[in-house]
């Protein structure tokens, strides 16, 4: 099936709007400006790194849940290590949320 969101990756720019490559000729055209919610705006980066790392979540929970079906029907090849190619998107989507890797 087909996405209707913007394809990833996202990346942050200096003043916390959220990027991405544009279909065109590449340039890199925003797609969401983040809102904090302390006055100070000390959590304005942590939103921007959470909505900058949803294309790699998305990808993270879409792989687990292909795992799981297909090992529900009998169909994960024993000779392919499924389970850890699926908890290392986990993990990288989970890092890039938490802002430890870009």
């Amino acid at each position: 099936m087909m996405t209707k969101h913007t394809p990833g990756p996202w990346a942050i720019r200096y003043d916390y709007v959220v990027q991405a490559r544009s279909f065109d000729d590449g340039r890199l055209v925003p797609v969401a400006q983040p809102y904090g919610v302390n006055g100070d705006g000390s959590d304005l980066f942590a939103n921007a790194r959470l909505i900058a790392a949803a294309p790699n979540l998305l990808e993270a929970l879409e792989a687990e849940e292909e795992w799981r079906g297909r090992e529900a029907a009998g169909e994960i090849d024993p000779e392919w290590d499924y389970e850890t190619m699926v908890a290392a998107k986990r993990r990288a989507a989970i890092s890039k949320a938490k802002g430890e890797q870009q």
